[in-house]
């Protein structure tokens, strides 16, 4: 059973980077150079938003139904896009696609919460993260090795049989749970929805997208009306209550702001191995890999630490690790000897803040609410990603203004030009550092509770 839920993990985690691999390539083929970014925005805006309405029906309608549901839905995009033949269905099977591995994730990690004891619960914690981590590896070598062997459309077609194993694991072993009978607020499904996409969409095509302050202001509104909307319905989408909880409160909070740090960093340090130190692409992806590694190790071990301790030690440590990262990167300056020690610390702090608060998250909502409560956590964590690709690349953007620089680095950068990057990416982190520090005090907030296998049937 574990062996088919990792399949479906390593399926979602590895598409992103498999593909990003292929897209220059697709790009040529289909000749839609001008809308390549579409491809990965359209995945991520439907596996984002549609998080937490996968978690929610899932507590409704049943674990194995909603999780083959989805696994359907990623494999029916897979092949869609596989058969695309331009660029504008290729975006939309894109879409298609995301929205399936939404459910993956969110599905994956609710079933090991629901599945196992708070003892297995930490194995299971630890074999998701590593194999999220090889996902993150394999996938750029993965996808230049079937492109240049294969060709791009099977970058698609190879999810078929992995995910017909998923199938058939889930419809021999999984039973359908099924926790909450009270139904589903479709009416704040869509609100929510759509005051997400116009938020991402901000995000992420803010630079590219006319009248973008027209998205900023309906994703205001829109979550405004959500609210009031949710407060009033008798099935909430997002039960609110659990904002109320202080432990739940410093894990939703610590996620996202995990989330923007570790998102941000890895979206912009590359960007300076390769244009500022000289790096090639294979040896700044080698540099990073800090992250990844770190991310493992203190997942395994953090999952371990909470439920032998206290949820408040696992937790500090995680503020400390991403403090202590951020503050290392905002020190550009003291040359490349500071980056290793800083992306693994960095890594190691949202290693200790998933494994963390998911467990914790997990063992104290009650089961009818399970879905909904995990896909508030990788919701949050994606979002502050997303918050960070827009606001880091803000004083990156104002010193290409003001040097001049090709956005595109179509040109080596001269020495003047280095350090004016240098000094926009030291603004950059210093923010990160600045996000790391209100971690720190949230964590040192939080109420040091022990943890045990009975769940809290009020929260």
């Amino acid at each position: 059973m574990i062996a088919g839920l990792l399949a479906g993990i390593f399926l979602a985690a590895i598409d992103s980077t498999v593909v990003s691999v292929a897209m220059p390539t697709i790009a040529a083929s289909l000749r839609g150079l001008e809308m390549y970014s579409w491809t990965f925005t359209a995945y991520i805006l439907t596996s984002t938003v549609s998080g937490p309405l996968w978690g929610r029906v899932s507590d409704v309608y049943g674990r194995k139904t909603i999780y083959l549901l989805g696994v359907l839905i990623f494999l029916a995009g897979s092949f869609l896009c596989g058969v695309a033949s331009d660029m504008v269905q290729l975006i939309v099977f894109r879409a298609v696609q995301g929205l399936g591995g939404g459910a993956l994730l969110v599905l994956t990690f609710t079933l090991v919460g629901e599945l196992f004891s708070l003892k297995e619960r930490a194995k299971a914690a630890g074999y998701t993260s590593s194999v999220w981590a090889l996902a993150s590896i394999v996938g750029p070598p993965l996808g230049g090795l079937i492109v240049d062997s294969l060709g791009w459309r099977w970058i698609f077609y190879i999810n078929l049989p992995v995910g017909a194993l998923c199938v058939a694991i889930a419809l021999r072993k999984l039973s359908n749970i099924r926790r909450g009978g009270e139904g589903v607020d479709f009416r704040g499904a869509l609100l929510f929805m759509a005051a997400a996409t116009t938020l991402l969409l901000y995000l992420n095509e803010f630079d590219r997208l006319s009248g973008a302050p027209v998205f900023i202001v309906s994703s205001v509104l829109l979550f405004g009306v959500f609210l009031y909307s949710e407060r009033r319905s008798s099935t909430p989408l997002l039960p609110l209550h659990l904002f109320r909880d202080k432990v739940l409160r410093a894990g939703f909070l610590s996620n996202f702001l995990a989330g923007f740090i570790f998102f941000g960093v890895i979206a912009y340090m590359p960007l300076y191995l390769q244009s500022v130190l000289g790096l090639s692409a294979t040896a700044s992806g080698t540099a990073v890999l800090p992250l990844v590694v770190g991310w493992v190790l203190a997942s395994n071990v953090a999952a371990r630490l909470v439920i032998k301790t206290s949820v408040r030690i696992p937790a500090v440590i995680s503020g400390v690790s991403l403090l202590a990262g951020t503050a290392l990167l905002t020190q550009l300056r003291l040359g490349e000897s500071i980056l290793l020690p800083a992306f693994g610390l960095v890594g190691v702090g949202m290693g200790f803040t998933v494994s963390t608060f998911l467990i914790t998250t997990q063992t104290l909502v009650s089961r009818n609410i399970l879905g909904v409560a995990t896909s508030i956590l990788s919701f949050l964590r994606l979002i502050g990603g997303a918050i960070a690709a827009a606001v880091m690349w803000m004083p990156l953007g104002a010193t290409f203004r003001r040097v001049e620089v090709a956005p595109d680095f179509s040109s080596s950068l001269t020495a003047a030009e280095k350090l004016a990057f240098t000094n926009g990416l030291t603004v950059s982190m210093a923010v990160a550092a600045g996000a790391a520090t209100l971690a720190m005090i949230i964590v040192l907030l939080t109420p040091s509770i022990k943890l045990k296998e009975q769940r809290r049937e009020g929260a």
